[in-house]
């Protein structure tokens, strides 16, 4: 039985949350979609935050995520954090890197609804192809509005997460996460120093 993952929320845009279902545990690198269902999982919590929205999905009868589906999924999430740790690391935007998300987008191309006052884009296609086109467009959009920009890591070392800030001072992924652990371990050091 798979085990129930529970998935951080760190900011509104579909392609970082995918990025972030990587995750260190105990020095390892741990995939949060291991399976069909831990996939099912994480789009429930993205239903849920409103990061996507079922009318996205009108063109389907049904959510039907098979392995191979994971691995397109897992895939598509390799070639994003590729591209953001590369605008992390000050690097130039890869022209290969936008025509590959470009491609996804040709898969499943959009139509276009009103909800509460945002132009909400549509998939036409199955949906896994949906899905994927709408991390792409996702992504595109955060570069073409110059919120790669804000994209940061965490400052834990030991973390895998990204976010976005644009005041520059945020150093965390997660305070309570991340700021609480790193907070911690220097008042352990800061001890043990002091009894030395």
């Amino acid at each position: 039985m798979a085990v129930q993952e529970k998935f951080q929320f760190l900011s509104d845009s579909l392609s970082l949350n995918l990025v972030n279902t990587e995750e260190n545990r105990r020095g390892k690198r741990h995939d949060l979609l291991g399976t069909e269902q831990q996939v099912y999982s994480w789009l429930e919590h993205m239903f849920s935050e409103q990061v996507i929205h079922t009318e996205q999905f009108s063109h389907n009868d049904h959510v039907n995520l098979s392995q191979e589906s994971v691995f397109a999924l897992k895939e598509l999430r390799g070639l994003l954090r590729k591209g953001f740790e590369d605008v992390i690391d000050g690097q130039l935007v890869d022209e290969h890197w936008i025509h590959s998300l470009e491609k996804y987008i040709h898969n499943a191309p959009f139509t276009f609804a009103i909800k509460e006052n945002k132009l909400l884009p549509i998939p036409c296609g199955p949906y896994e192809n949906a899905l994927l086109s709408l991390i792409a467009y996702d992504a595109l959009e955060l570069l073409t509005h110059g919120k790669l920009a804000t994209l940061h890591r965490c400052s834990n070392p030991k973390c895998l997460w990204m976010f976005m800030d644009a005041t520059g001072k945020r150093k965390w992924c997660s305070m309570k996460i991340c700021g609480n652990r790193m907070k911690a371990a220097r008042h352990k050091d800061r001890s043990y120093d002091e009894e030395t």
